[in-house]
């Protein structure tokens, strides 16, 4: 049975949002029955505009919460990366990438070069697109990433750390090369790797070829089982150039010279 409609008590109307955790329709509730005056749409039309917006609402939520989750050290999107100086990577490449089917593919992504020719740009960059897609992401240094490990080695959280790690769909771990890892790191690193393996995507950024990342590892055999994983879906790309640093630096100021009176 359909009770009759009479009329809204605002009061109620606001606690009864509040019960059903409409929040957001609550929030703009004045602003949408404005709206509806001046528009007067069928009852079914203004449902379907509650309905939108209450979604719209949670969605921006959720996205606001997956962005402070990411710990991204920065804001770094594809337009502000500068293709015409650094023009050993192409804008179709970017943006094949930003499609992001790496990430569902489990797929890794690995941006090899020196300091300062835009490797964490496009890490960070990628990971923006990602959060904007719905995917859980985690940024983080490979020095932080150490320091944590050793922090939850210490107080036995170190299994709870890493489930919580790779409950991400990306992780972004950033600058490899800077750090050399002893055998404690070493091993959990690989072990992160391994389970990452197929299972979640990675955006790696680091300094070293390859061929150097034996020097990182306590041991060569396990830079050699680590990048036997790494690489095996992966997409890789090197970056060549000099830095955006030094160039901004490099920067004369022009000089106003005063005439000889």
């Amino acid at each position: 049975m359909i009770r009759t409609i009479g009329t809204a008590d605002p009061a109620v109307l606001e606690q009864n949002l509040k019960r059903l955790k409409l929040r957001h329709v609550r929030d703009t509730l004045n602003t949408i029955n404005e709206v509806a005056l001046q528009e007067e749409p069928s009852y079914l039309d203004f449902l379907a505009y509650l309905v939108q917006e209450e979604i719209a609402g949670r969605e921006a939520t959720q996205r606001q919460r997956r962005m402070k989750a990411a710990r991204l050290p920065a804001w770094r999107t594809r337009d502000e990366f500068d293709f015409s100086f650094q023009t050993s990577v192409s804008q179709q490449t970017v943006r094949d990438l930003a499609a992001l089917e790496f990430i569902r593919k489990r797929e890794n992504l690995i941006l090899l070069g020196p300091p300062g020719v835009g490797k964490s740009h496009l890490a960070i960059a990628l990971g923006i697109e990602a959060v904007n897609a719905g995917y859980h992401t985690l940024f983080t240094t490979m020095d932080e990433l150490a320091t944590k490990m050793y922090a939850s080695l210490a107080d036995g959280s170190l299994a709870q750390y890493m489930r919580g790690i790779l409950r991400n769909e990306l992780i972004i771990l950033d600058e490899v090369g800077y750090l050399t890892l002893d055998k404690t790191a070493s091993d959990h690193l690989f072990q992160l790797i391994s389970r990452a393996y197929e299972n979640v995507a990675l955006i790696i950024t680091s300094n070293l070829d390859f061929s150097e990342w034996g020097t990182l590892f306590a041991s060569p055999s396990t830079a050699a089982a680590l990048l036997d994983r790494l690489l095996h879906h992966a997409h890789v790309i090197t970056l060549r150039g000099d830095s955006y640093r030094v160039r901004n630096r490099m920067v004369t100021p022009k000089l106003t010279l005063a005439k000889e009176g």
